[in-house]
């Protein structure tokens, strides 16, 4: 709340000043101008992934490292997050998995399968929908409360990491993930493979923009209201893992990554 009010208040200082003094005057356009410039602000913030004035983001490694981290979002999917874990026993890499509370509670076995493959699980919210970015602190405890719920009693265990939809976090989303001592999950480079039919295209992304210490951003499952067919991203997975060891990097997982640990 307090960390909002420092882009808050000057918004609402200068859009005062700038009706009390008129906006045809040099005084009144200044005002414009500062409340322009505020806005831009509070706008990168809600929507730049990595941004960590409401609440710190971890997107790479907090010291130099030749390894990466790979996480999968919008899961589980009955058809599509079992061949991920196969590709990735087949290639050895741990991976982590952002779930949506909702389809988790569908099918809980596939936690116990991505558990017990040793991969970790993260929160993603409960629902995915359209309007979380616009709830308000008590919805937007009980959004990540249930999620957090469908985690703990399908693997015995409390998710720690947390990915907002899209990456965007608000001023009273960021209150609340400190309160409930979540981590916040961005990312460096990702594929777009949640829209993106074409498994060439995903694997230049991600290839052209992951460096040592970043995270990999990819997708098991669809969003509530996306496309539904993760075939591009099935047949890019091998490709990337390939590139990224290629470029001399190897796979970790992510609490080792991040020196985090993945559960309370």
């Amino acid at each position: 709340m307090i960390r909002s009010l420092v882009i808050k208040v000057p918004m609402a200082l200068a859009l005062v000043a700038a009706l009390v003094l008129g906006p045809g005057s040099g005084a009144g356009m200044a005002a414009l101008g500062v409340l322009a410039a505020f806005g831009a602000i509070l706008a990168w913030q809600v929507f730049y992934v990595n941004a960590g004035l409401w609440v710190p983001t971890l997107y790479r490694a907090p010291k130099p490292v030749a390894a990466v981290a790979i996480t999968f979002d919008d899961g589980p999917d009955p058809e599509f997050t079992p061949r991920v874990l196969e590709i990735l026993k087949l290639k050895g890499v741990p991976a982590t998995f952002f779930v949506i509370g909702l389809r988790a509670r569908s099918r809980p076995d596939l936690l116990v399968q991505i558990d017990a493959a040793g991969h970790l699980v993260g929160n993603h919210t409960d629902r995915h929908g359209p309007g979380f970015h616009f709830q308000l602190w008590q919805a937007l405890r009980r959004d990540l409360a249930a999620c957090s719920a469908t985690v703990r009693t399908a693997i015995g265990k409390e998710p720690v990491f947390f990915r907002s939809p899209q990456g965007f976090k608000n001023p009273a989303l960021g209150d609340v993930v400190r309160e409930m001592g979540l981590k916040v999950v961005g990312w460096q480079a990702r594929g777009f493979d949640s829209i993106e039919h074409d498994a060439d295209k995903i694997v230049r992304r991600i290839a052209s923009h992951i460096r040592p210490g970043g995270i990999v951003q990819m997708h098991d499952g669809s969003s509530l209201a996306g496309p539904k067919s993760r075939q591009a991203m099935l047949a890019a997975l091998p490709r990337v893992i390939d590139e990224v060891r290629a470029s001399g990097l190897t796979f970790v997982p992510l609490d080792t990554l991040l020196g985090v640990a993945p559960y309370r």
